[in-house]
């Protein structure tokens, strides 16, 4: 966050709408009134080169179109915004843990694998000792969570901003070949019953249409919140396999 750009709309002391941009990587709007959002995407399109966008729904549109209209977009998805303040009863799960750094073998590349899928990209092609080095800082700092099945790590999910009011938590990942057998469940219900009382409510969001996903974070307790917009950008030489 120290690479971090925040623009805004001031009325009086009132901030109407907000932006939050690290160049070339991120940006985040929270922008209720879309003739704002159009005006602080004039203002971006002077000072910084589109990227990825991810935030409520009509004023990441509003902000992109008068900011990146003529950048080349790769995926354009319809999320929600999932909200998660009562924990569902859980008899425990003895082999839900917190990752150690013995884990990075595993969960680097099995974190990479998440963000294809994901969003389409392949950060650690592009940087693997960087990725690497992000990875196990996310570690060293607690924020991520496995479950161990006989000696294999079967899910792997991540926590990041985390304040009283909430936390958000996202990267959830299940190996393919272990998919549909519950376990993703498993270890959402633990995960609420470990952090909602500290946080009071997890948020996280989901493309709407992927459905096994959907489904699972509803049993496990989650509520559909607000309409989000994900867009990422094509980059040269872009595959998908």
């Amino acid at each position: 966050m120290s690479s971090a750009h925040w623009y805004g709309v001031v009325d009086g002391d009132q901030v109407r709408g907000a932006v939050l941009i690290v160049p070339g990587r991120l940006c985040v709007p929270f922008i209720p009134d879309l003739s704002d959002a159009r005006f602080i995407g004039a203002h971006l399109r002077r000072e910084h080169r589109a990227c990825m966008t991810v935030g409520p729904r009509e004023a990441s549109d509003g902000v992109w179109s008068s900011w990146a209209f003529d950048a080349p977009v790769d995926r354009c998805h319809d999320q929600r915004l999932y909200v998660c303040d009562r924990a569902m009863p859980s008899p425990g799960l003895p082999e839900f843990r917190q990752a150690t750094v013995d884990d990075l073998d595993v969960l680097v590349p099995q974190s990479a694998q998440m963000e294809f899928e994901d969003v389409g990209r392949r950060p650690y092609d592009e940087d693997p000792a960087g990725y690497t080095a992000t990875i196990r800082r996310r570690v060293e700092a607690g924020q991520t969570w496995v479950t161990d099945h006989a000696g294999r790590i079967v899910f792997q999910i991540n926590v990041g901003t985390a304040t009283t009011w909430g936390a958000q938590v996202g990267g959830t990942y299940v190996p393919p070949d272990l998919r549909g057998k519950g376990l993703a469940a498993q270890g959402m219900a633990e995960l609420g019953k470990r952090l909602i009382p500290m946080h009071n409510r997890l948020t996280l969001h989901v493309h709407e249409a992927n459905t096994p996903a959907v489904r699972t974070y509803e049993r496990t307790g989650y509520r559909p919140h607000a309409a989000f917009r994900l867009i990422t950008l094509r980059t040269p030489n872009m595959t998908h396999r």
